[in-house]
């Protein structure tokens, strides 16, 4: 269930009302989760069977890639501290994880998808989407790059 900033935790606890014979995967950035973080406590409550992760990297990265898009490397409002989601999982009552490496993730997913006792959460911490120009058509015309090239380019911003 990837979604828009603050509905991934809701939408996931309604696709399972939807369908309780299937488990939802939520997939959310910290901003999002910044946002609605007390349905952790309706997933716990309601024991839906969801696999939880969290792209952990402090910052709103889609808006902080637009502001430098149009030019402004002084972007406003856009980093945060990035949260201890395993801990706050945890607080809730939920087994969780985090996962700083490639063998970390294997780790946790192995583990989430072991975990049958309610929701679970990883906490996979990312690099920022602000670091780097996205494969968005209209961005990568603005930053004079073809986006019908068939060899990938590394897309930095600076």
């Amino acid at each position: 269930m990837p979604s828009g900033l603050g509905s991934a935790l809701p939408a996931t606890v309604g696709a399972w009302r939807a369908d309780g014979s299937k488990r939802p995967i939520g997939l959310f950035g910290d901003g999002s989760f910044g946002m609605t973080v007390g349905e952790l406590e309706t997933l716990v409550r309601l024991q839906v069977p969801a696999i939880l992760i969290l792209f952990n990297n402090g910052t709103f990265g889609w808006i902080k890639g637009l502001h430098r898009l149009k030019g402004h490397n002084q972007c406003f409002g856009v980093d945060f501290m990035p949260p201890k989601g395993e801990a706050i999982a945890a607080a809730f009552g939920m087994q969780a994880w985090t996962a700083k490496t490639p063998e970390q993730l294997d780790t946790a997913l192995a583990g989430a998808f072991a975990h049958t006792s309610g929701p679970c959460f990883i906490d996979v911490h990312v690099e920022s989407l602000a670091d780097r120009v996205p494969p968005v058509y209209s961005w990568l015309t603005k930053r004079g790059e073809d986006p019908m090239a068939l060899e990938a380019a590394d897309q930095s911003y600076f």
